[in-house]
Formats: structure tokens, C-alpha cells, sequence
């Protein structure tokens, strides 16, 4: 496994503050601490977090998914390419006695969704990285995967738009620095 660069930390719940690394990919940066905070306290204001299943894709550090798993999720798939960051997420699941509740697949996000049909889900967490300039094209091919009324968050660089159709509404969106996120109704 790769040594890790940095870390962060889970901000809510029964592991909080719970150390989780980030490993060497350019590609892997988790969401930061306050905009978390952010977007768990907009959740909490719409759906409850107890009773979802919640699906991370570009998992990265997981630490999205493993935010949601803290603060009560029934279980979380963590989807990404990279079998080093899957590994990380795998050990962390296991310190925390809690692999029975996750899925871990390793896979393209878009090949996943291209034949994932049957599984919906509460909550998506879709984190592309930034260096893919069309995070819609993730936002319409994920929308057969969520539950009416589900949540998608979306994060992306601030330079980017955003097309929605009739399908998704945006319920909230902030920007820090470069980074725009929005939490979007699948309805």
C-alpha cells in the first residue's frame, strides 16, 4: 500500500475524530472538514441519515462514506479504481469492526454504473476528480440509482457548470476556495 501523505478525520458521530489516511494519488482528495460538516447538517434537515444506504462513488479516502456510516448509515458501497485507496478503506473498516455493513468495489466509476441497475439507493456521495470537466455526464448516468426523492452531492471545480433536467433539482450548493458542491433531489 502507499504511504500516506496526509490524513483526515471523521468530523460526526460514534467515530469521530477517527484517523482516516489519504494515500499518494494526485486524483485522491478528500472533501474537506468544514464543507463535511456543511453537507451532513443540510442532509440532517432532509432525510435521516440512520436509515440510508448510502453509495460513495470515486471513493478516494472514503472518508464520505465512512461519515455516513458514523452517523448511523445502514451500509455504504464504496466505488474506485484505485485498489490501494479500497485497501485503506478495507483496514479502517475492519479496526472499526464494521466491514459487515460495506461493500467495496474496484471497478471505473462509469463502467460500474453502466451495468448497475438493480441496487437504489438514499444517498449518493459523487466526487469525480477534477480533472474530468463534465461531472453532469455522472450526475444523469447516477440518477437510475437513486430512490425517489434520494440525494446526490456533487463536487466539482467551481470553474464548472452544472446542467440539470427535469428529473434533479438542486436543494443546496455552496463554493470554498475552487471547490462548488451542491446536494441535488433525485425526484
Amino acid at each position: 500500500m502507499g504511504n500516506s501523505r496526509n490524513t483526515t478525520r471523521i468530523t460526526g458521530g460514534i467515530w469521530k475524530r477517527t484517523i482516516v489516511p489519504v494515500y499518494e494519488d494526485s486524483s485522491v482528495r478528500p472533501t474537506l472538514s468544514r464543507t463535511r460538516e456543511t453537507l451532513f447538517n443540510w442532509i440532517r434537515q432532509d432525510i435521516e441519515i440512520a436509515e440510508c444506504e448510502v453509495l460513495d462513488l470515486f471513493c478516494g479516502s472514503g472518508v464520505l462514506g465512512l461519515e455516513a456510516m458514523s452517523r448511523g448509515a445502514l451500509s455504504a458501497c464504496f466505488v474506485d479504481h484505485n485498489m490501494e485507496c479500497l485497501a485503506g478503506i478495507a483496514k479502517l473498516l475492519t479496526r472499526l469492526n464494521a466491514s459487515h455493513k460495506a461493500t467495496l468495489i474496484n471497478e471505473e466509476v462509469s463502467s460500474w454504473l453502466g451495468h448497475n441497475v438493480d441496487k437504489k439507493y438514499d444517498l449518493v456521495f459523487l466526487d469525480p476528480p477534477f480533472a474530468f470537466d463534465n461531472p453532469t455526464v455522472y450526475l444523469r448516468q447516477v440518477k437510475h440509482l437513486v430512490k425517489k426523492n434520494g440525494l446526490v452531492y456533487l463536487e466539482n471545480k467551481s470553474s464548472t457548470s452544472i446542467t440539470l433536467d427535469s428529473e434533479v433539482e438542486c436543494w443546496r450548493s455552496a463554493s470554498a476556495g475552487n471547490v462548488y458542491y451542491g446536494l441535488y433531489r433525485i425526484l
